[in-house]
């Protein structure tokens, strides 16, 4: 896992994917058929690639996001909030934004409705998108579509041969479902990457029970309980989960994770020490409404 940032300096992480509009649906109670049902509706920057990159400056690390932002007023709007906390965005701007509403019920579990605009169109990697990077981390939605998925494993590719970590979130079970769990697996002999991150649910849909091959370090995370570290030649490790006093939305902390883990493997800490930088930036993604979104959460490596 060769790091590429300069000494003294935070590591970049590079996140490749969708930059999409939440639009959050906090509701009132269980929601009625045929007529009104109180909610709490707000407007947030999001995106799986895009949350990851930010949360990565939160914690402590420099964030960049690739990808293809659309062209309209909206994703003028999303490139200015990604600039306000710091992410450096290297994008290119083809057909219109995208948006997810996240529906919110009172035990803070989110359920999604999905429209990525134009996300999927980056047909190529932008000018300048990997240079100086230290990590490259795509999410899998961004393999669910085409020319989208062609692109992040050419980037993947173009950075293992320059030794920068790489990374793999497996993002949805929907996803997995759709290549089928052989054909996933297959991709990610494929790809190779340092780095694979799943949750349980998706873990137990490819049917993980050990290390994946060509896979560096796998990660299964569990909610509140430990995450699994799971390592070729090593037994299986568990890192105890940040307890968290009360859970108000579970949107993007599985991204948050990721940041927290990359930006900590690309400071110098070890695998183990890694993850639980990942709990420290996941637990407080729970504690707030929508994907972390302000520097006052800002936890660090170590």
């Amino acid at each position: 896992m060769a790091l590429n940032a300069g000494d003294g300096e935070a590591p970049l992480i590079g996140a490749l994917g969708d930059l999409i509009e939440d639009l959050v649906v906090e509701l009132g109670g269980p929601i009625r058929p045929r007529t009104d049902t109180g909610a709490v509706i707000t407007r947030r920057r999001g995106g799986s690639a895009a949350n990851v990159a930010v949360a990565a400056v939160l914690a402590g690390g420099r964030g960049r996001f690739l990808g293809n932002v659309g062209g309209d007023d909206l994703a003028d709007s999303l490139l200015a909030r990604l600039g306000s906390v710091g992410v450096e965005p290297v994008v290119s701007r083809v057909g219109r934004a995208g948006t997810v509403i996240a529906v919110i019920d009172a035990e803070g579990e989110r359920s999604l409705l999905t429209d990525r605009g134009s996300s999927g169109d980056l047909a190529e990697i932008p000018p300048g998108a990997l240079d100086g990077l230290a990590a490259l981390h795509v999410p899998a939605y961004a393999f669910a579509v085409e020319p989208l998925g062609a692109t992040a494993a050419s980037a993947l590719a173009v950075a293992r041969e320059v030794g920068i970590l790489t990374s793999v979130d497996t993002s949805a079970v929907p996803v997995i479902e759709g290549m089928g769990p052989g054909g996933f697996r297959r991709m990610l002999v494929g790809l190779t990457p340092d780095v694979v991150l799943c949750n349980e649910d998706e873990a137990r849909a490819l049917g993980v029970d050990g290390p994946l091959a060509g896979v560096g370090l796998t990660i299964v995370k569990r909610g509140a309980r430990p995450a699994l570290l799971l390592r070729e030649g090593f037994a299986v490790e568990e890192v105890p989960a940040r307890a968290v006093a009360e859970v108000a939305d579970t949107t993007g902390a599985g991204d948050a994770f990721a940041a927290g883990v990359l930006v900590g493997l690309c400071s110098g800490l070890g695998p183990r020490e890694s993850v639980e930088a990942g709990h420290v930036m996941g637990a407080a993604a729970v504690a707030v409404t929508g994907a972390l979104q302000g520097t006052e959460y800002i936890a660090g490596p170590g």
